[in-house]
């Protein structure tokens, strides 16, 4: 009986913030319950600047029984269930079918909130989704296992609402003796506006702060997921907002506890984009823009921290160390712009985060660079922009070998190649400095090129051969300080220019 009562109570909080009027009649209130739900208006009276204006009515939809449904999933070392809401609340929920582990044989405990609520802001009313999921570990037998749950659930209202709400936590790391998971939804029905979701996490452990992720999928006429990895754990709150039509994300964290922390964002729908913030500050906002061949970072302010962006069906990845108010950048093959407003910027384009194969790096940069390459054996680089521009690319195959890595003073930079037995190299600087130049080309180590230098400038400077051993023809000018490497590769022997 008291389940029953409480059961109703608590559909009553599923319905009641949507302004509905419930009215009971009860014929047998151990058998059946008769529940009638009318449509309903409020007469509300708006304030603006202390100023009463005209009374609005506005008339809402209801929530019937019909229009909801929800359960509570587990997954605990690969047995997976669904319990009911009840069951989840009152009883528990043994998650790995043993009855002699937790206690009484259940092992979590779940209560959870769900709070639709109408309100209006600047924009006019809008509908809102709150989720509080609490879960509570009981015992410690299952304290390290691979464990899984969310709350999921569908709303009918205009359209159909579906969502999942939880968390993962993956073998060895302890699952939390408790944690809160708030999440709201502010799905923007009736508006031309971006959906906005906020995860406020705050976990409790028994030995210290252990990585969790967070669970969160919901869908209306479009499909969002989000996972977040958190590299510990700790009280946090993530506000997310996409730009499906302008490919933006809008986020937001912030945290409070004093703990150092990495959090991966992994977001899902017609794009995917996977987002790593390490040495994250305490407040921070950002927003990013991206496509194929194009990538914006905008912040309010600069941060000490490093972002990896990496794009689903896409081979590279972005990686800012020390973040900027503004980054762009547009690429292609061979070709990359970058405009960047902070010096202490290092921004990197690479195939692989850990090991990369293929990366090219600027740093140093306040304003704007153009960069094209060739790595081939008939190839060049050119480079054209701010002075002081920090510049280190780098391609390694089977049979390649390639290293950049320049500090320029010049604002024009180029080189060409032709590597073979009978090719050239062509230098220019306009006459400016480079601070470091290094140049390492091979090529299945029978052809190469090697130059290093402290102080290097060039105007037209160009080295041509053909026969071996060879016969360096030299043209147009060039100046070094200090010593220098000037070397040529032809059929696996390595001839001095200098």
């Amino acid at each position: 009986m008291v389940k029953k009562i409480v059961g109703m109570l608590i559909i009553l909080l599923f319905i009641l913030p949507s302004g509905n009027l419930i009215s009971f009649e009860a014929k047998n209130s151990a058998v059946e319950n008769k529940m009638e739900i009318d449509d309903f208006k409020i007469e509300k009276k708006e304030y603006v600047n202390h100023e009463i204006s005209v009374n609005k009515k506005i008339k809402l939809n209801v929530l019937k029984p019909n229009q909801i449904g929800f359960a509570i999933h587990t997954k605990y070392n690969g047995i997976e269930k669904d319990s009911t809401i009840l069951d989840a609340i009152f009883s528990g929920i043994d998650i790995d079918n043993n009855p002699s582990t937790g206690v009484n044989g259940k092992d979590v405990r779940v209560s959870i909130i769900l709070l639709p609520l109408i309100q209006q802001i600047d924009i006019g009313w809008i509908l809102t989704f709150s989720i509080a999921l609490k879960v509570i570990r009981m015992g410690e037998e299952l304290k390290y296992g691979d464990f899984e749950i969310y709350f999921k659930g569908n709303i009918f209202y205009s359209v159909s609402h579906t969502f999942k709400i939880g968390y993962y936590s993956p073998q060895n790391e302890e699952i939390p003796r408790e944690i809160r998971e708030v999440v709201t939804i502010v799905p923007y029905i009736f508006y031309e506006k971006n959906p906005e979701f906020y995860i406020n996490l705050e976990p409790v452990f028994d030995d210290g702060n252990q990585n969790l992720s967070v669970i969160m999928e919901y869908s209306n006429t479009q499909n969002h997921k989000v996972m977040i990895d958190y590299f510990p754990a700790a009280n946090s709150m993530i506000k997310i907002s996409p730009d499906i039509s302008l490919k933006k994300l809008n986020i937001s964290i912030e945290r409070f506890a004093d703990v150092e922390q990495t959090i991966k964002i992994r977001y899902e729908d017609n794009f995917g984009i996977n987002i790593t913030v390490e040495d994250i500050p305490v407040r921070m906002a950002f927003t990013l823009g991206f496509s194929e061949n194009y990538f914006e970072y905008i912040a309010s302010d600069e941060f000490n921290a490093t972002l990896v962006i990496e794009y689903r069906g896409v081979e590279f990845c972005i990686k800012l160390e020390y973040l900027p108010r503004h980054l762009i950048s547009n690429f292609g093959e061979g070709y990359i712009y970058v405009y960047i407003n902070e010096r202490k910027t290092k921004f990197t384009v690479c195939n692989d985060i850990d090991s990369p194969t293929n990366y090219l790096s600027i740093s140093n940069l306040t304003g704007e660079a153009t960069i094209q390459w060739k790595g081939e054996q008939e190839g060049y680089i050119i480079v054209d922009g701010f002075k002081g521009l920090e510049l280190e690319i780098y391609s390694e195959t089977s049979l390649t070998h390639f290293l950049l890595y320049s500090i320029l003073k010049a604002e024009h930079f180029e080189i060409r190649w032709n590597i073979s037995l009978q090719g050239y190299i062509f230098i220019d600087t306009n006459w400016e400095w480079l601070s470091f130049y290094s140049l390492n080309i091979t090529i299945d180590d029978v052809f190469g090129v090697l130059i290093e230098s402290n102080l290097l400038r060039a105007d037209d400077f160009n080295v041509a051969w053909q026969t071996i051993p060879p016969i360096f023809q030299i043209d147009g000018e060039i100046d070094f300080i200090g010593d220098i490497t000037f070397s040529i590769m032809l059929n696996g022997i390595w001839y001095d220019v200098f």
